[in-house]
């Protein structure tokens, strides 16, 4: 798979909530800078695996509206809604936030990750 088509899984196929398809195309070394409304955060590959057991025990949908999606070298930029529903109301689908990504690749795997992100 292309860079782009990687991300393009993660966001369109669930691929965020995947732990097995994670751990397949996140480099080891992998960093992400993450400027949310509490912060900066710094997640690494494990952390990155242990939000994806998170997102799956919370939501039972959890979706990605994709809104602009560019790639180029080892590069690919990404903005996105995402968009769950609880266990608790699964019926009830909501904006959950909105963000901005960039994605560094080395060797087919994604190796740093810069992301903002603020709550809808």
């Amino acid at each position: 798979m292309t860079p782009k088509e990687i991300i393009q899984e993660l966001y369109l196929n669930d691929g965020i909530r995947n732990r097995e398809f994670l751990n397949e195309i996140l480099h080891d070394n992998m960093l992400v800078e993450w400027h949310s409304s509490e912060g900066l955060l710094v997640r690494d590959k494990n952390s990155f695996l242990d939000l994806a057991n998170e997102l799956k025990q919370n939501f039972s949908i959890f979706n990605s509206d994709i809104l602009h999606l560019v790639a180029e070298d080892h590069k690919v930029s990404i903005a996105y809604n995402h968009f769950g529903a609880s266990i608790e109301n699964q019926k009830d689908l909501i904006l959950i936030g909105r963000f901005m990504a960039i994605w560094e690749f080395e060797n087919g795997k994604i190796i740093k990750g810069y992301q903002i992100s603020r709550p809808a």
